[in-house]
């Protein structure tokens, strides 16, 4: 009784920390193959694996694996093997002696090189539509897959579905893990630019992407530190294991050590179960730690441990816990300067700082404007659903003369803007915000126009211009420094970087 309710209690959690992995930051494919590690797990199994219906060949591709059996780009047709048979008639599958079903199919066995003993196998469903299959191998459980395995396993099929609908890996697709691959590649697409700072940049980091250097990205906001970091964890023999990011600021210094390091039961109010902490969900991938700088005293010395041992404890916990991961981190701070406060850990800076990449503001690189432009109007044009938008050729000098002070991001939140604005099939001038069309400086001038006050504009609009113009003022003040401009603001370092966001300054 003890050992099924223990089952239970850790299927119950499994299936939460899915959910709430669902809902977070990180990404699709990742998320599809924690489902796969965590299905190994819970049924005791050799192998999970998941294939996704091509309904032009009618065939069963398969598009992800886990564990012994590694079947790369096999395919099946609709209906062959209990797989196939799952896919096609959506219908749940228990099979404890393959030997003994005539629907089993044992040509993938053959060019695996894995035997497959017993199966169990669910349909896998994306928005109540059935898409594939998702199958787990040889259980160890000596009395073999149950129904309530069953039950478990078509929910995982579900929340794998999910992963995969938000990763636009359809059922048309020729071949289900390239097309993923293809679309994750398009993500970073637009990090690639003409400038020489930029294709230094880019130089350095696919040297060290190979190699599991620890790596220091700089820059300002929205400089795309984060994009790269990405693309750095795609070109490295870590990609088909998890990258999360972490943004060492938004949390509390309690919550960001339970966010980075797990807790056990009991830890502390409100721990009603053991979790898992970034460290470990990124085991064999990438950990990107973002806004590294305002890490607390206590955690830098909790990651300086990781750094040189490979191994932390959860919080509440005794156990060591070893993890096999690579480290990336970024600020826009000076951290030398933060070395002479005392506020960063000299040892942990060296540590981090093996390999740094500076990503260079876009007011320096506005050859790669243009570029940058025509990429984000087809990816909104495609979100949105609309026909491919021109662009008036004046609006381009316009977007080359504007000095940028959000850097990338705050370009690819104006390009959706006017995506969602153009009334027309041309994008032009009067789809920008005011502080665009009227050149509104950046923050090193000394004097800004406060759109607002000099034109009239409603009430909301005239009090966000007024706040950016607020924003950029103390951040010249500060030079470029967030946590200094937010002191000058009298705001807390987080509200100042949401108050940011809001207002496409980063």
């Amino acid at each position: 009784m003890t050992t099924q309710l223990e089952q239970t209690r850790l299927r119950l959690e499994s299936l939460i920390e899915i959910n709430e992995l669902l809902i977070g930051s990180v990404e699709p494919e990742e998320l599809v193959r924690i489902i796969l590690e965590l299905a190994i797990r819970l049924f005791s199994a050799q192998a999970c694996s998941i294939a996704v219906i091509d309904k032009n060949e009618h065939q069963l591709a398969f598009a992800f694996s886990a564990g012994g059996a590694k079947v790369g780009k096999f395919r099946i047709e609709l209906g062959q093997g209990i797989a196939g048979w799952v896919a096609q008639s959506g219908k749940g599958m228990i099979c404890n002696d393959v030997s003994k079903d005539p629907r089993f199919f044992g040509g993938i066995d053959k060019k695996t090189g894995f035997e497959t003993k017993s199966l169990l196998c669910a349909p896998l469903t994306q928005r109540g539509q059935l898409i594939g299959a998702i199958e787990v191998l040889n259980t160890a459980n000596p009395n073999g897959f149950t129904d309530e395995d069953l039950q478990l396993l078509t929910v995982f099929g579900g929340l794998a579905g999910t992963a995969i609908d938000r990763a636009k890996v359809y059922a048309t697709t020729n071949n289900a893990n390239i097309a993923l691959q293809e679309l994750v590649q398009d993500r970073y697409r637009f990090i690639i630019g003409s400038t020489v700072a930029m294709q230094d940049a880019l130089r350095l980091a696919k040297s060290v992407a190979t190699v599991n250097t620890t790596l220091l990205l700089l820059g300002e906001s929205g400089t795309g530190k984060e994009v790269i970091a990405r693309a750095i964890h795609q070109w490295s023999p870590r990609a088909a294991h998890p990258f999360i990011a972490v943004n060492c600021m938004a949390l509390t210094e309690e919550l960001m050590e339970s966010e980075l390091f797990g807790h056990e039961k009991g830890a502390f109010t409100g721990a009603i179960a053991q979790k898992k902490g970034k460290f470990e969900l990124a085991d064999g991938g990438t950990i990107f730690l973002d806004e590294i700088g305002d890490l607390s005293s206590k955690l830098q010395t909790k990651l300086l441990r990781v750094l040189q041992e490979k191994e932390f404890q959860r919080v509440g916990g005794t156990k060591d816990i070893r993890v096999n991961v690579r480290i990336l981190a970024a600020t826009n701070r000076d951290l030398r300067q933060a070395l002479q406060t005392g506020t960063f850990r000299e040892d942990l800076y060296y540590r981090l700082n093996v390999v740094s990449i500076t990503m260079p503001p876009l007011r320096d690189r506005k050859e790669d404007i243009p570029a940058l432009v025509h990429h984000f109007i087809d990816r909104y044009c495609q979100e949105v659903k609309r026909p491919r938008l021109g662009i008036d050729p004046s609006v381009m000098d316009l977007l080359k003369s504007y000095p940028w002070p959000g850097n990338v991001r705050e370009l690819q939140n104006a390009i959706e803007r006017a995506v969602v604005l153009s009334a027309g099939p041309v994008i032009t001038e009067a789809d920008f915000p005011a502080e665009i069309r009227s050149q509104a400086p950046c923050f090193p001038d000394t004097s800004p126009k406060i759109p607002g006050l000099d034109e009239p504009l409603p009430m909301a609009e005239a009090m966000d211009h007024f706040q950016r113009a607020l924003i950029r003022k103390a951040l010249e003040r500060a030079g470029g420094n967030q946590a200094e401009a937010a002191k000058i603001l009298g705001l807390q370092r987080s509200n100042l970087s949401r108050l940011m966001k809001a207002l496409g300054l980063r």
